[in-house]
């Protein structure tokens, strides 16, 4: 009998044994069948609600919280509980400091935080109540700011470390740990686009670049710089003597110079030049749209040329004399617009000034910029007039276009000296030599347009005045430059009076478009000689 008994003991602990496993491993059907189950439903929702809920007020500290969740239907609330199964999200709920989140910097800890991140996401599509309970109660109206710095936050951190690491720059990394996760973007998206900067910045010997990659490393520095001022101080002192600023601002323009300068070496190279048969380039250096650049081999000797642009429509021969050495080219200036000039070329003796041998070429230019204005000689007494040109500082909304006009109305010289340099005036003070001033700095540029050096200026003088007179020494006469700028038909006047005669005797009528008030605007102008001993003839 008692054996009979331990079968029948062992025979129901296997059966309950047996129905328990069942049970586990099919725990999901049979809640299955009991959710579908009309009798069994309605007891099986309450007891599981029941259960979350004890789960919920165990877990969160947070009253209203705890009421919002516990109003949610059964199947949300089985949703809202799957989510909370993430402890660092109940962590986070109950925290009395949120901002510490936003706010790490520690990269393990900035992973579970966006994971945190994207639960709350999932956890404001739960309920109204829910949504607006995270983004005024528990984030405080910056929810969508914080949410997307929590999520980021990870990346921010590689980012930062990443930057830390290719700027080894002195005390960079305290101010890269200050930086905005937008400013630190940036200084990646740069650095991403140049990495000889990156180079540059590890070994810090600007000697082993040449003129292109130095303008590269200038500019991408510069920009960095420009997203944080401190960054900026930092970079100028690792630069240790390179003005990253200008470099950045200017560089192109030496850039394009020896682009240009190559250019011409290279054809030049080609061929066996001499003064009977000179290679010739039409605006050699891109700035010069009336001139030419010639050069030739003079074996080594000075040359003293003389050259004379034959004068057109009336006009007398333009003449100058330059002293050739055989390296840089020799400048033909003074050319009329969409012409084919005749040019003549003499080599003189150096103290008789005999003519040695001579040459005529006929050189053909173009229309001018569309851009620039139209002039309008309204009185030209010949022979009172004083000698030269008029030059004039003629800017448009971006960069200058300073021309020169003869006293019959004909552009003979244009410099267009592009967006780099911006709006300037231009002025000459040595022969063959411009000085061409914006609103920080001066450069200085040669006849062709060929950029000689940058004169920084420590501030600008210069007066906006819209009517200047300038002594014309030679003829006693005054010259009258009145600029009007803000009138209905812009214009400007050049008006040239005698001092012996008590007469105007020279009257042109610029006239200009102009789209707004800072834009194609005559700021100065006055009466030069193109080139040393250029005369009229």
């Amino acid at each position: 009998m008692i054996k009979k008994e331990k079968i029948i003991v062992l025979v129901i602990s296997a059966v309950i044994i047996l129905t328990g496993l069942t049970i586990l491993l099919k725990k999901d059907q049979i809640e299955q069948k009991f959710k579908n189950s009309k009798n069994l439903s309605s007891v099986y929702e309450a007891n599981e609600k029941k259960r979350i809920e004890k789960r919920f007020n165990t877990k969160i500290k947070n009253d209203k919280l705890k009421g919002i969740l516990n109003s949610l239907s059964i199947d949300k609330l089985e949703i809202a509980n799957t989510i909370m199964e993430n402890d660092k999200l109940v962590e986070f709920l109950n925290a009395p400091n949120i901002q510490e989140y936003i706010d790490n910097i520690d990269y393990e800890r900035a992973v579970e935080n966006s994971k945190i991140a994207k639960s709350l996401k999932e956890l404001e599509l739960l309920s109204p109540e829910l949504e607006r309970y995270l983004k005024d109660e528990l984030l405080q109206n910056n929810y969508e700011k914080s949410i997307q710095k929590l999520k980021d936050r990870p990346e921010v951190i590689k980012t930062r470390k990443r930057i830390t690491k290719l700027l080894p720059i002195k005390s960079t990394k305290n101010t890269l740990e200050n930086l905005s996760e937008n400013e630190l973007m940036k200084i990646s998206e740069i650095l991403s686009n140049s990495p000889i900067t990156i180079e540059f910045v590890e070994k810090k010997d600007i000697r082993k670049y040449n003129l292109n990659q130095i303008v590269e490393i200038s500019k991408t520095l510069y920009q960095i710089g420009k997203i944080n001022p401190e960054l900026a101080i930092e970079i100028e002192e690792m630069a240790n003597g390179l003005n990253i600023r200008k470099a950045a601002l200017y560089g192109d323009l030496y850039v394009k110079d020896e682009e240009f300068e190559n250019i011409i070496n290279k054809e030049y190279e080609k061929g066996n030049y001499t003064f009977e048969n000179p290679f010739i380039k039409y605006n050699p250096y891109g700035r010069t749209p009336l001139s030419y650049g010639i050069k030739y081999n003079n074996k080594g000797v000075e040359d003293l040329i003389r050259v004379t642009v034959l004068g057109i429509g009336g006009m007398p021969n333009f003449t100058y004399i330059h002293k050739y050495n055989g390296y840089q080219m020799l400048p033909i200036v003074g050319l009329y617009p969409k012409k084919e000039n005749v040019v003549l070329l003499e080599v003189l003796n150096p103290k008789s000034k005999t003519v040695l041998k001579s040459q005529k070429l006929k050189l053909k230019t173009f229309a001018v910029d569309d851009r620039l204005p139209a002039i309008s000689i309204e009185k030209r007494v010949s022979g009172s007039i004083q000698p030269g040109f008029n030059l004039v500082s003629y800017n448009l909304k971006e960069e200058a276009i300073p021309f020169a006009f003869d006293s019959m109305g004909n552009m003979r010289y244009i410099l267009k000296t592009g967006k780099d340099i911006r709006k300037a005036r231009i002025e000459k003070i040595e022969p063959g030599i411009w000085d061409i001033k914006n609103d920080e700095d001066k450069f200085q540029l040669n006849l062709l347009g060929k950029i000689l050096g940058r004169i920084g200026r420590e501030e600008n003088k210069d007066k906006d005045e819209n009517k200047k007179t300038k002594y014309l020494v030679r003829n006693n006469n005054l010259l009258t430059v009145t600029s009007y700028m803000y009138g209905s038909y812009p214009s400007a006047l050049f008006s040239e009076y005698g001092l012996d005669s008590k007469e105007e005797v020279f009257r042109a009528v610029i006239y200009y478009d102009k789209d707004g008030a800072d834009e194609n605007i005559i700021q100065d102008g006055e009466r030069v000689m193109l080139y040393e001993g250029d005369s009229e003839e």
